[in-house]
């Protein structure tokens, strides 16, 4: 017998909420690297996604939005949370995609599958919401580009295998690509498609 639904809660201010974590995200996109807490905005759901990331969707997505969930997420409630507030579809098909989640622990997908925009619109873009342990004590990456003065450096631990590797493609075509977001612990971190990232040497 299938668990009951349980609809969790979405902004506990409708106007406020947002706002709050918009503010948070767009300093955190205009300051790559630079790690930021999201708001607390009353937003419960699914287990399997941290409020955060929760919050996110919900203030992103619509139902022009489709939005891709790695494969383990996709059997999980969250597809029907997402069309429950913020009915927006859920699809399989990165290139579809408006908005992805993807966690550390799911298989791997190509990047380049995904929505990369183009010259006229860059912006139609896939942006990935990328879970990791914590930002700290992983390995050494070094980041420059627009927001960035010289360089900012930090050490995200749990990140998707290879995930990095696929991020330093991506930079490659600017202005398209995809955009990046990185969730731990309550925290964020943007990484725009302008980011270049340099993996420090062991």
């Amino acid at each position: 017998m299938n668990a009951p639904f349980l609809p969790g809660s979405g902004f506990t201010d409708p106007v406020l909420g947002p706002q709050s974590l918009f503010r948070v995200l767009l300093d955190a996109m205009a300051r790559p690297g630079m790690i930021y807490s999201a708001p607390e905005t009353g937003v419960r759901g699914p287990d399997a996604l941290p409020r955060e990331a929760l919050a996110l969707l919900l203030a992103l997505c619509d139902h022009d939005t489709p939005v891709w969930l790695d494969a383990g997420l996709r059997s999980t409630s969250v597809p029907r949370w997402l069309a429950f507030h913020a009915s927006a579809p859920v699809t399989d098909e990165p290139a579809r995609a408006s908005f992805g989640v993807w966690r550390h622990d799911a298989a791997t997908p190509q990047l380049a599958s995904f929505a990369q925009g183009d010259a006229r619109y860059p912006d139609r873009s896939t942006t990935l919401i990328v879970m990791c342990e914590s930002f700290a004590g992983g390995d050494a990456l070094t980041l420059e580009g627009p927001g960035i003065e010289t360089r900012v450096s930090f050490a995200p631990r749990g990140l998707p295998a290879g995930f990095i590797e696929q991020v330093q493609d991506n930079h490659a075509l600017y202005p398209c690509g995809l955009d990046f977001l990185l969730l731990a612990g309550g925290d964020l971190v943007g990484l725009p498609r302008s980011t270049r990232i340099i993996r420090e040497a062991r």
